[in-house]
C-alpha cells in the first residue's frame, strides 16, 4: 500500500497535474483534496492537452477511481464543461465521484467574488479569478454553506437556501447586483442533481477499504504553499490549505497512512495574482522565462509573473510539508540561458536572512542570488540522469541541497515520457 500526497511547493502552477497524470497510470485512487476551479492543472498525454480545474488529474486512467474530496468547493457547471471536453477525447468520466461533504459554489458566490475584489483599495487586490471560491469557503466557515449532499434532498435544500438567501441578497444589493430568488437556485440545483446525483457519495468507506486493501492512492493538491491560507502570503492567498496537512483533512485520511509527500517545483518561479514575489524579474530574462515556458494561466490566460528559483521559499515549503521527495518540472525551459540564478537568502532591514518571513517581510525583502553556469543545450531528449549535461546536473543537485529533500523526478518536456525517474 502506498498513499502519496502531491503538493505545490511554490506559488502554484508548478506542474502537479503533470506529475499526478504520470503516477496515476499505476494508481487505483486519486483524490483532489482542496480548492475549487480557480486554478487549473494542464495535462498532456496520448489523448491530447487538457486544462483541468476541478476534476482530478487521474481521470485519464479508466481503472483509477477519481474523487473530489470533502475539502473542495465544487461548481458543477465547470465540472460538466470539463467532462464534455474530455469526452471528446474518449474519456467518459464514469470513474469520477464527489464526496457528499464537498461544498457547492452557487452563482451568487461568483458575483460576490468579483464585487468584493473590485471594492478593495488599490494595491490590495488578491488577484482572484472570480470563480466564487473565497465566498464559498466563507460560507463554509460560517456554517451556512450548501453541501453536495444537500441537493440530493430537495426539502432539506429548500430550508438551507431559505436560511441563507436573505443575507446573500443583502450582500448583492450592497454591490448593486440583481438579487436571486429561491426558485432560481432550486432549479439550478435540480439540474445538478439530475446530472451528478448518482456520483455524489460518501467517500469515507471507499477510502478506508482502499487503504485496508493496500491500494495505490494519490492525494492531489491545487495551488501551492505560498497561497496557503495560514502559511502563505496572506491575504493574497487561496481560502484553503494546499499543504500535506491539508491533504489529510481534505481527503479524510490519517497522517499515519501517508507514506510519501512529493513537493512539485518548477526549475524557476512563477506566480499569478497579487502579493509579494521576491524573485520576480522585470527584465529580458523574466520575459524569456514567460515566452519559452508558455507561462500563461490555465484558468484565466493571464501572464504569469516569472522569476528565478527561490530556495528560501522552497526550503520553507519542504519543512512545513515534510517532503520525502521533490519533482522538478520545466528544466528544459532553462536550456538557452547562459547564466542562471538561484535565490539563497534575503536582505531584510540590513540583515541577511535564510528563513522565510511573513507577508510584510516578503514585501520588503530583497533576494540574494548565487549564479550558476547554464548548459546551453537541449535537455528535451534526456530520459536518464546520465543523459543530462553536467551543468544541468549541477543545477539540479544545487536545488536538492538548498531545498532539503531528494529529487525523485525531473521533467524535461510536457509529454509523459519526458520525465527522468531518479529513484
Amino acid at each position: 500500500m502506498s498513499v502519496t500526497a502531491i503538493v505545490g511547493a511554490q506559488w502554484g502552477d508548478e506542474g502537479k497535474g503533470r506529475i499526478v497524470d504520470y503516477l496515476a497510470q499505476k494508481a487505483q485512487v486519486v483524490i483532489r483534496f482542496q480548492g475549487g476551479d480557480n486554478a487549473g492543472h494542464t495535462v498532456i498525454n496520448d489523448k491530447g492537452k487538457f486544462a483541468l480545474h476541478i476534476i482530478p488529474s487521474g481521470i485519464f486512467n479508466p481503472e483509477t477511481l477519481c474523487i473530489v474530496g470533502a475539502g473542495t468547493v465544487v461548481n458543477f457547471d465547470t465540472m460538466a464543461k470539463e467532462l464534455a471536453s474530455i469526452a471528446s477525447a474518449g474519456v467518459d468520466g464514469k470513474n469520477l465521484f464527489i464526496d457528499r461533504r464537498a461544498h457547492l459554489i452557487l452563482p451568487f458566490h461568483c458575483l460576490l467574488d468579483g464585487a468584493e475584489e473590485a471594492s478593495k483599495k488599490s494595491g490590495w487586490a488578491v488577484g482572484t479569478t472570480k470563480r466564487g471560491v473565497g465566498p464559498c469557503y466563507s460560507d463554509k466557515a460560517s456554517r451556512v454553506g450548501i453541501r453536495a449532499s444537500d441537493i440530493l434532498d430537495p426539502e432539506r435544500l429548500r430550508v438551507r437556501l431559505e436560511m441563507m438567501l436573505p443575507q446573500k441578497n443583502r450582500q448583492l444589493e450592497h454591490y448593486g447586483i440583481p438579487t436571486v430568488t429561491l426558485e432560481e437556485l432550486l432549479e439550478i440545483c435540480a439540474k445538478w442533481r439530475e446530472a451528478f446525483g448518482s456520483q455524489i457519495v460518501d467517500t469515507f468507506p471507499i477510502l478506508r477499504e482502499a487503504i485496508q486493501s493496500d491500494k495505490e492512492i494519490l492525494l492531489e493538491g491545487q495551488l501551492g504553499i505560498m497561497r496557503d491560507l495560514d502559511w502563505g502570503i496572506y491575504p493574497y492567498t487561496t481560502s484553503s490549505n494546499p499543504t500535506a496537512g491539508g491533504a489529510c483533512s481534505g481527503a479524510g485520511i490519517s497522517p499515519r497512512h501517508i507514506d510519501s509527500i512529493i513537493g512539485v517545483v518548477k526549475a524557476y518561479s512563477t506566480s499569478v495574482g497579487g502579493g509579494p514575489f521576491p524573485t520576480e524579474l522585470f527584465d529580458k530574462d523574466g520575459e524569456k522565462l514567460r515566452s519559452v515556458g508558455l507561462e500563461f494561466g490555465a484558468t484565466t490566460g493571464r501572464p504569469r509573473r516569472c522569476g528565478w528559483f527561490d530556495a528560501v521559499a522552497a526550503s520553507f515549503s519542504c519543512w512545513i510539508n515534510g517532503f520525502t521527495a521533490i519533482a522538478v518540472t520545466k528544466l528544459d525551459v532553462l536550456d538557452s540561458f547562459e547564466k542562471i540564478k538561484i535565490c539563497t537568502g534575503y536582505m531584510l532591514n540590513g540583515e541577511l536572512i535564510t528563513d522565510l518571513p511573513d507577508t510584510s517581510g516578503q514585501e520588503q525583502a530583497k533576494p540574494v542570488y548565487e549564479e550558476m553556469e547554464g548548459w546551453m543545450c537541449s535537455t528535451e531528449e534526456a530520459r536518464t540522469w546520465d543523459d543530462l549535461p553536467p551543468k544541468a546536473q549541477a543545477y539540479v543537485k544545487r536545488l536538492e541541497e538548498l531545498t532539503g529533500a531528494p529529487i525523485a523526478f525531473i521533467s524535461v518536456g510536457p509529454e509523459r515520457d519526458q520525465i527522468i525517474i531518479m529513484q
